[in-house]
This record gives C-alpha cells, structure tokens and sequence, in this order.
C-alpha cells in the first residue's frame, strides 16, 4: 500500500542535512523505508547537498584521519538484519526504528493506559519524545490539540481524524491549529510512532490529568 500522507519539504531537508533532532530523524528514517516517493525526494536533496559541499574549499584533517579511516575499512561489518521474514513478508518495523527495538514489534513490552489502549516510551530528550501507542479497533487517544508539534507514523492497521484517513507508512503532522481524536480502524490493532516536542493538551480535564500521569 502506498503511502499519501507524507512529511513537509522542510522536514525531510533537516532529515537530510541532519539538522532534526534523534526523534525527528527516527521518525523520518522510519517513513522513508515505507515511502519510495520520500526517499527519491530526499535522495535528490542529498545530492544537491553534496554538490554544494564539493564547491568548498577543502578543510585541513588531523594526519592521522587516513589510518584511522582504512582501520575502520578493516574491521568486521556490523551485523545486518534480514531484509525479509521467512514467510516472505515485510518486517512490520523497518529501520531505523528496528535498531530501537532490537527486533521487531512483537518485543514490544507495552504498558497499558486504559482498555484498548498502551504504550512504549522509546526515548526523551529535551528537545522531544518518541513513543509507540497500541490502539484496539475504535479505540484512540482521546480528543486533543497540540502545544507544539506532533509526528505521527502509522506503522500497523490505520486511523481516522478530522483530517482524512491513514494507514502504514502514511505520517501526520499536527500542531496547536488542529483538534482531533484519531480512531483505530475497525478489525485490528493500530500501532504508531509517535514523536512530540511538548505535551498535548487534551479536551476533557480527567483524560489531561491521565495523559499527565503517563507523560503525555
């Protein structure tokens, strides 16, 4: 299935360029092995990025970066994993998100918040936070906006808002202009990334004071 909602120009240029932040950088990587459009774009801005770098003047190097360089060359590769399971399908989490979990998402210890409804912290750090959410069909986070910027990357099953609807590899981005309420499809689970660069803020009081508890 191919992806139709897909990351901002900008976004992908600070993905490029490595100017995002680890989160960011983990959840745009992980679009890109789902989205052949995004990494022909992003390809291109590489490109164009070496260009402009092979136009500058050449840097002064310790005289020691050649041997360092041809000891690494020498060095064992580090352990690839499979493109592909035994049974021929796709890995349900590609990189760089595997490399996270070391696996795949069935090693996924999730931690319930309400029926129908878990999570995994992956990783904080002060410019944001990286997560798995698990939703049960028609379930969902409840209804919030944003006081920064959300990323959202489905990765299993889909989810429908007030903006459309999405399925794996498709990626949201939201901020404080929209209030939604995403709903997991009917008939299996839906698991996402999410990324947030400050906590959301939800429409029921009660549901605000659950989502502070668990760090959302």
């Amino acid at each position: 299935m191919t992806a139709t909602h897909h990351p901002s120009d900008e976004l992908l240029l600070a993905h490029a360029s490595g100017a995002a932040s680890e989160a960011v950088s983990l959840i745009a990587g992980t679009h890109l092995a789902l989205c052949p459009e995004c990494r022909a774009k992003t390809a291109k801005m590489e490109a164009m990025g070496g260009a402009i770098l092979s136009d500058l003047a050449p840097a002064a190097i310790a005289d020691s970066a050649l041997q360092s360089v041809l000891a690494r060359l020498d060095a064992a590769p580090p352990q690839q994993h499979p493109v592909l399971r035994g049974d021929g399908k796709s890995f349900t989490a590609p990189e760089p998100l595997r490399s996270y979990l070391a696996g795949d998402l069935d090693r996924v210890r999730w931690r319930a918040i309400a029926p129908g409804i878990a999570y995994r912290d992956l990783f904080r750090d002060r410019d944001a936070c990286a997560r798995l959410i698990k939703s049960g069909p028609g379930r969902g986070v409840g209804a919030h906006t944003h006081r920064g910027e959300e990323l959202t990357l489905v990765l299993t099953g889909g989810f429908t808002d007030a903006t459309g609807h999405y399925v794996r590899g498709d990626l949201q981005m939201a901020d404080g202009a929209l209030e939604h309420r995403p709903l997991a499809d009917p008939g299996e689970d839906c698991i996402v990334l999410a990324v947030c660069d400050a906590p959301l803020k939800f429409r029921s009081a009660a549901v605000g004071l659950l989502g502070k508890l668990f760090g959302f």
